[in-house]
């Protein structure tokens, strides 16, 4: 390979890397516009001197990779993506404010002892039933 032509792969690659960035903060960019403070707490709602605010997490997550093939080839690619969960809400009356979570079904220990114990009962049960 000549010196143009390691020159013009050079460039390439840092062509590629520069188009890789931008194009991440694209992503980063256009995900950050549905990510802002409202994404997570939700907008107040008032009722008999009571206001509950939504509470809720969001998680973002962005990628990106670029670089050239031994044809002098060169491409990038990003993406990225969030997921947000509830985790409660903020109760602010007249004694003050308050965080209340939202429990799920699967946080609750009780819950869980409970389910498998009557999966336990219900397959001694079925053991039982089966022999006899």
């Amino acid at each position: 390979m000549n010196d143009d032509e390691k020159r013009a792969r050079d460039e390439a690659g840092a062509a590629a890397r520069g188009g890789t960035v931008a194009l991440l903060e694209r992503v980063a960019d256009t995900i950050g516009l549905h990510a802002g403070a409202s994404a997570v707490f939700g907008e107040p709602v008032e009722r008999d001197g009571l206001t509950v605010i939504p509470v809720a997490q969001m998680i973002i997550g962005t990628g990106a990779g670029g670089g050239t093939s031994a044809d002098d080839e060169s491409g990038a690619g990003a993406g990225g993506g969030s997921v947000t969960r509830p985790l409660g809400y903020i109760e602010m009356g007249p004694a003050g404010a308050l965080f209340r979570p939202i429990q799920q079904p699967w946080q609750n220990p009780t819950l869980i002892v409970s389910v498998a114990f009557a999966g336990l009962l219900v397959a001694k049960a079925l053991r039982t039933l089966l022999r006899g």
